[in-house]
């Protein structure tokens, strides 16, 4: 009975707290006033926005291995089209100065003879959420190696069915990289990919080459320099890159040890890692974040390599008053790899799964499918895909042989 009454009496509260609520609002009610639906507006357009059709990215990298490369322009809406739908997508020479300002970064056009469109660039489909036309990049005699080109694809005339927002969602931009002279160790665009950890305290990365498969392509497609620290310099009062002095020798004489690698097709990556102060790779600001980014960015430029990996590990909690640091966060991490990306769209980013280095699936409304490129799980155990990530991106098995890691 007790029970029973108790049940009765919750609800004949709750019944007087909803009236009482009801009639407090009712005296705030302005009978007849116009409502301002501006703020809905978004919501109810039908917004659109570019992606290579390949990769889902806007801003893929393309790397010619072969005389051509064919890939299709993707237009995306947030809503099925209700009618039959167009647009044409081309060139937009004139956002590339923009791109380059926005990413400090001094690209190049393309040759643009060397890029077509199937159907002259026009998009059609009907009662769909997306379309897409077909694209083709030729190799040709003035594409120099060693360079990264970009191809600003826009759409150019817009249909009056749907809304483009911004000149982001306007454009995809490819970046491009001629490997026709480096492909031996490239073995197809949907062949799993081998990715190695040197120890380069004791181990000539040039070793990679030993390893060959049965028609003389090499096994590795990625050697990580393992590795490079950041720390904390309390002079400056900021993080920054620290390379024990094998890790140096190596960039100081990276055309006898690196550039081979990648002559061949195999990517040379900067392996980074705490060491043991309050400096960490998953404890920067935001601010410390796009600093650090851009002193990466400097270093892969300089010493021409294709990357970075992050591995989150021997870091000591940060100074919370210094303001390059933040609480120690898989939120801070993905700040850094955004603001990494941002820093080189040519360069790969990728992420050892281990501590807090890996789990935010986006920043500043940017999907992690943009900003990471490949996710190696810790010995033995796996990763899943967040955010738009497919397992593509994530290594399938994870070895250690003899004391480093090795991910295929």
């Amino acid at each position: 009975m007790t029970m029973k009454y108790f049940k009765s009496g919750l609800l004949l509260s709750m019944a007087l707290v909803s009236f009482s609520l009801m009639t407090s609002c009712a005296d705030d009610l302005e009978v007849g006033k116009k409502i301002d639906e501006s703020q809905y507006n978004k919501v109810l357009q039908n917004n659109a926005y570019l992606r290579d059709g390949k990769s889902n990215l806007s801003a893929p990298i393309v790397e010619l291995y072969e005389n051509s490369y064919t890939t299709s322009v993707k237009l995306n809406l947030t809503k099925p089209a209700t009618t039959a739908t167009s647009a044409k997508v081309a060139i937009d020479v004139s956002y590339l100065e923009t791109y380059n300002q926005e990413h400090g970064t001094d690209f190049q056009l393309y040759p643009q003879e060397l890029v077509s469109f199937d159907n002259g660039g026009i998009i059609n489909f009907t009662e769909e959420k997306s379309g897409e036309v077909g694209m083709t990049i030729t190799g040709g005699e003035s594409v120099l190696e060693d360079q990264t080109y970009a191809i600003p694809v826009a759409i150019t005339e817009p249909s009056s069915d749907f809304t483009v927002q911004n000149e982001t969602a306007k454009h995809c931009m490819y970046l491009v990289k001629d490997m026709r002279n480096a492909s031996d160790a490239y073995k197809g665009e949907d062949v799993v990919k081998g990715f190695l950890f040197f120890e380069v305290n004791g181990t000539n990365p040039l070793n990679a080459f030993s390893f060959e498969l049965e028609n003389g392509k090499l096994l590795w497609d990625v050697v990580v320099l393992f590795a490079a620290n950041i720390n904390y310099d309390s002079d400056a009062g900021r993080p920054f890159v620290k390379c024990n002095p094998q890790v140096q020798y190596l960039l100081d004489n990276n055309e006898t040890y690196l550039q081979p690698l990648r002559k061949r097709g195999i990517k040379v990556l900067l392996g980074l890692l705490g060491n043991h102060d309050m400096a960490g790779l998953a404890q920067l600001s935001e601010q410390g974040a796009k600093d650090f980014a851009r002193e990466i960015a400097q270093y892969c430029y300089a010493y021409n390599l294709d990357g970075v990996n992050y591995d989150d590990e021997y870091s000591k909690n940060p100074d919370l008053d210094n303001p390059a640091f933040d609480s120690p966060s898989t939120r801070a991490a993905a700040r850094l790899c955004y603001e990494t990306k941002r820093a080189m769209p040519d360069k790969l980013v990728t992420v050892f799964d281990y501590g807090r280095m890996y789990g935010t699936s986006s920043v500043d409304g940017v999907d992690a499918d943009e900003w990471i490129d490949v996710v190696v799980p810790n010995y033995g155990g796996s990763a899943s895909p967040i955010g738009n990530m497919t397992y593509k991106k994530l290594s399938l098995i994870h070895i250690s042989e003899p004391t480093r890691p090795i991910s295929i």
